[in-house]
């Protein structure tokens, strides 16, 4: 271990690349261009930009790469191998007397607790009807592919009498035994719209799944009550419109809902055999996976998301589901929720998914960076 920590300091010292690009051509802020530059680094980039780096800096960067138990092709052991590398930072970080901030600290003592959805199984469907591993992240379509998955899996729980597909019939885990070669295909979505996605559904949806928090601010009528048994004063109740929902995300945003390292993506990202987007050419995406996969794959991503009609149509333009749902035109609403100081701490939360998985910070969160610096 300590040899492992070394090793990965001194490439951090040595601005030696830790993280590569997660494909050939994207843009990605690698350890050496984030590290490159001296002090006066900051004019060659915007602000968003800066933001990144400097959080990433003091922060992920610090992660060890455990180099010596790596998780890749190692399908249902990921998530825990991914774990037992996050619990091994944390110990590094907290013994070492490592300086990293408030908020980084508080993440990985909640990832790697036992209450920590990051590394759950449900992050991970596979199947063999074709061959496919997938990582599923929170808000990008989980209960579509959790549908699409089911599907292929549909035969597994023909006559099934052990109860492994549930009550519903449904297994997004086949119950055959998966080759250890099997491909793995991810889809990936803008960090801040998914951060808004996730408050929409947790916060202002009518099912209210109840993890929304503070709960001073989103949970009132709960009968919270302070030292002296006197209930908490809505602290939103006087503002309204637009102001209000501002700064309910805003709060939000503070509790850190962060949930940028599943299936161990940071360190795997570049393996893998399909990465797709969550963006405007989301049809586009699944036709390349239909056609690169097969099977009976285009049939039931088309019976999921009818993404056919789309590219027939050359439609570039997907906006979430069509009707109903927290998750309609979710790209649509950041500038009725997000504000300059969202940006930025969103930012300094997320900034691992934009350092390590290749993605772009929208126009709309630069210009909103810009303007607010006039």
């Amino acid at each position: 271990m300590v040899t492992n920590q070394r090793t990965y300091l001194a490439a951090f010292s040595d601005n030696i690349t830790i993280f590569q690009p997660a494909a050939a051509g994207s843009t990605t802020y690698s350890a050496a261009a984030l590290l490159g530059g001296g002090t006066n680094r900051t004019s060659q980039y915007d602000d968003a930009d800066a933001i990144i780096r400097r959080s990433f800096d003091q922060s992920y960067a610090r992660m060890l790469p455990c180099d010596d138990n790596p998780s890749w092709m190692k399908g249902r052991e990921t998530a825990s191998i991914a774990k037992q590398c996050m619990q091994r930072t944390r110990a590094y970080i907290t013994s070492g007397n490592v300086t990293v901030p408030w908020w980084f600290q508080t993440l990985l003592r909640d990832i790697t607790g036992r209450g920590g959805g990051v590394f759950g199984p449900w992050h991970h469907f596979d199947t063999t009807k074709p061959l496919l591993n997938f990582c599923t992240i929170d808000k990008v379509a989980t209960s579509e592919w959790r549908k699409v998955f089911c599907e292929l899996n549909k035969a597994d729980c023909v006559n099934n009498t052990e109860g492994s597909c549930g009550r519903k019939k449904c297994a997004w885990r086949t119950l055959q035994t998966m080759p250890e070669e099997a491909p793995w295909a991810v889809f990936l979505r803008d960090p801040l719209e998914r951060l808004l996605s996730g408050f929409l559904d947790k916060c202002q949806s009518a099912k209210r799944e109840g993890n929304c928090e503070p709960n001073v601010v989103f949970n009132p009528m709960d009968g919270l009550k302070n030292g002296k048994n006197i209930p908490y004063h809505n602290l939103l109740d006087s503002i309204e419109g637009e102001g209000k929902d501002k700064q309910m995300f805003g709060a939000y945003v503070d509790v850190l809902p962060l949930k940028a390292l599943h299936c161990d993506l940071y360190r795997n990202i570049d393996k893998y055999h399909f990465v797709g987007n969550m963006g405007g050419d989301f049809h586009f995406d699944l036709d390349r996976m239909a056609t690169q996969f097969g099977g009976q794959l285009p049939e039931v991503l088309n019976g999921t998301f009818g993404y056919m009609d789309n590219v027939k149509n050359g439609n570039h333009n997907n906006t979430g589901k069509s009707v109903g749902g927290h998750a309609k035109h979710a790209a649509e609403k950041v500038k009725r929720f997000y504000t300059a100081r969202t940006v930025r701490k969103a930012l300094e939360y997320l900034s691992i998914d934009y350092v390590t998985l290749g993605l772009s910070v929208p126009d709309w969160a630069k210009e909103m960076l810009k303007n607010d610096a006039l």
